[in-house]
């Protein structure tokens, strides 16, 4: 089976870098209890987003029929390509940090935690504390949509798009509204992370798989107006969270931004600056998995050291998101980017040596990335 050309979502690509700063700002402004309320908007939601994008892309770059055992297993060896080296590598920095006594948000670094961190099951279930490199809960929620990936598909197979929207919102409604053991207040799963934040990822990376069944029956239906629409939805859901804490509008803002984006681009593929719209897009993970990192290190030092005060807040986030981007830039240069190619060499090389017969494989290309770059938020 011909693996499908990927179409380029650039602008979408921009999208998880603009998120990826937006938790970063989250976190940011805890550097100082005086920042303005005006900076304390619901940014940590762009997590969610980031689910969302996720489900959406890998889908689409999912060939219809390549179920398989093998199809599967070069799909997990895909993902894992792409995740673990970069979280491995801030893990390993955490430790570091904890051996020389330097405090982070949280001072849970145990030989367990650094187990659990390491399998990437600490959004399990498993402990009742965030550990090393917090942010990285939602790679390990990620992990566990990956393990179900195949059935989500079956499921999304075998239903009309409106059943699969019924069933999405009814996993919306249950586990943010249904008042589950696990959680002790309704919508806590909005701010869930090692508890269970794996059932926070599920209905968002599925409504993803939703959206990438409904932009490709409207696809062909695409305009630059769509995009533009898009787009203008995007901004207001930056907006609105910036002033009201509201989950589920959150979600349905981000996924019509997502969806008319989609459909829009599919109508001018190539525009000027499309380009560096992509290489943002790639320093999106870099961004999540090092901000706290420098966050210790770096910008909450240099808050104290120069006596700055709550009013200077937006220039030094500014200056702040500078360095990172470029600092994550750098990271998916010379790291992140060549570690996943590495692993994806090496898993075709040993998968070659068994004389077995060919089976339809996953995509290769499965990250929001321009035609011809191979291999996400949540």
């Amino acid at each position: 089976m011909e693996i499908r050309e990927q179409t380029r979502f650039v602008v979408l690509d921009f999208y998880r870098f603009v998120a990826a700063l937006g938790v970063f700002i989250f976190h940011l402004k805890n550097i100082d209890k005086g920042i303005s309320p005006a900076w304390n908007g619901s940014y940590g939601l762009f997590v969610d987003m980031f689910f969302i994008l996720s489900g959406f892309v890998i889908s689409y770059s999912y060939p219809a029929g390549s179920i398989g055992i093998r199809g599967y297993a070069r799909f997990l060896m895909r993902r894992i390509a792409r995740i673990y080296p970069l979280h491995l590598l801030t893990l390993l920095a955490f430790v570091v940090l904890a051996w020389i006594g330097v405090k982070g948000p949280t001072s849970h670094a145990s030989a367990l935690d650094f187990i659990h961190n390491a399998l990437l099951v600490q959004a399990w279930g498993v402990t009742d504390h965030l550990s090393f490199n917090s942010p990285s809960w939602s790679i390990s929620a990620e992990l566990f949509c990956y393990l179900l990936f195949p059935l989500l598909m079956l499921l999304a197979g075998r239903v009309s798009a409106l059943t699969l929207a019924v069933i999405v919102a009814s996993l919306y409604a249950v586990l943010a509204h249904g008042h589950l053991p696990i959680w002790q207040d309704r919508s806590q799963m909005y701010g869930a992370n090692f508890d269970y934040g794996m059932l926070r990822a599920l209905p968002s990376f599925l409504n993803g798989i939703l959206l990438a069944l409904l932009f490709k029956q409207f696809r062909n239906r695409g305009s630059k107006p769509v995009a533009i629409a898009g787009i203008g939805v995007f901004l207001a859901s930056i907006l609105i969270l910036n002033v009201f804490a509201k989950p589920d509008l959150a979600i349905v803002l981000f996924s019509l931004a997502i969806l008319l984006t989609a459909i829009g681009e599919s109508a001018f593929v190539r525009f000027p600056g499309a380009t560096w719209l992509g290489r943002l897009g790639n320093t999106s993970y870099a961004i999540y998995m090092l901000h706290e990192l420098l966050l210790i290190l770096v910008f909450k030092p240099v808050w104290h050291q120069l006596g700055l005060q709550p009013g200077a807040f937006p220039i030094f986030a500014l200056a702040c998101c500078l360095i990172l981007t470029i600092a994550a830039d750098l990271t998916y240069v010379l790291i992140e980017n060549p570690a996943r190619k590495l692993i994806n060499r090496l898993a075709p090389a040993a998968e070659a040596r068994r004389p077995t017969a060919p089976e339809p494989a996953l995509a290769e290309t499965l990250e929001l990335r321009p035609t011809g770059q191979a291999a996400n938020a949540g």
